[in-house]
């Protein structure tokens, strides 16, 4: 039974599922903390919104997370919160995805930047 949301490629056409922003894959570091818990994971994709962890770790939705994200050009330190919990699955990776807070313009115009020079993972209809 799942302890949250889930979500995966086959759900992407269910209307509840959309993202506002194209998800961009990406395989780098990313440091998770809460104020119960620390650990370290890979991002599977990234936006503009926020981005997957893949982890077998996962904290629970509505958890407020500080973020340390591995990109090209640097480290990037952003603050977020815990949507929702995919649990191991075949085929699947578990891990959290979490919605980013409002970063400020330099902040979003890093990720921005980063998302327009890759292939987007989803294309919104």
């Amino acid at each position: 039974m799942s302890t949250g949301v889930v979500f995966d490629e086959e759900a992407a056409t269910d209307p509840s599922e959309r993202r506002s922003d194209e998800r961009i894959p990406i395989k780098t570091e990313v440091s998770l903390a809460s104020d119960s818990q620390f650990f370290a994971g890979l991002t599977g994709n990234i936006s503009k919104g926020g981005l997957f962890v893949a982890t077998y770790q996962p904290m629970p939705i509505g958890s407020a997370v500080k973020m340390q994200i591995a990109l090209p050009d640097g480290d990037l330190q952003a603050t977020g919160v815990v949507r929702w919990i995919r649990e191991a699955s075949s085929g699947a990776l578990p891990g959290v995805g979490v919605a980013f807070d409002p970063l400020d313009d330099a902040s979003a115009e890093r990720i921005a930047s980063f998302c327009a020079l890759r292939e987007p993972l989803l294309h919104d209809e």
